[in-house]
């Protein structure tokens, strides 16, 4: 069994004990598992602030895990087109859920209502919106059983007869 982790658990739940939750798994035999997005989305410049200390230390803490440049390899790195299917799955997962991001007339209807501003959709990551959490998501969906996501984002993830179905419980750029 792998924990797939969202960014969030990481910024959020487990910031200081990154190393000794991921140790713990790992010696319980279900190792905390990631994407290379999500490393990306943990990655100061992405959408978090350059100068956030703690951003930075927590994007250094996950990658030293995940590559063993500490002599410690305790985070696993997966890649959804190693995933059979998961490649596919991700891509139905974003156009039903991200569509809209592409969607000329409706992001001027989000503009003319204050939801969004022209500045966030110029950002280089405003398509990559929650892309990593998709990401697990999909390789989840693809490989039934074997992976478990780990969230404490807004979204809710729900297993319903061995399927995993997502449930976007936010708004639409929380």
């Amino acid at each position: 069994m792998y924990y797939l982790v969202d960014t969030n658990v990481f910024l959020h739940a487990i910031r200081d004990n990154i190393f000794a939750v991921a140790d713990l798994c790992k010696k319980n035999g279900t190792d905390v598992t990631i994407t290379d997005t999500i490393l990306s989305e943990l990655e100061p410049g992405y959408h978090l602030e350059g100068e956030d200390k703690t951003a930075k230390d927590t994007y250094n803490s996950v990658y030293n895990l995940s590559y063993g440049t500490m002599g410690i390899k305790v985070i696993r790195i997966v890649n959804v087109d190693d995933i059979p299917g998961a490649k596919e799955e991700l891509k139905r997962i974003r156009k039903r859920f991200y569509s809209w991001m592409t969607d000329i007339t409706y992001l001027k209807h989000l503009v003319s209502q204050g939801a969004i501003s022209l500045d966030d959709i110029k950002k280089k990551n405003f398509r990559k919106k929650d892309l990593g959490e998709c990401e697990l998501i999909a390789i989840a969906k693809a490989a039934e059983n074997v992976y478990e996501i780990v969230t404490n984002d807004k979204g809710r993830v729900f297993y319903i007869q061995n399927k995993i179905y997502l449930m976007i419980m936010r708004w639409v750029l929380a």
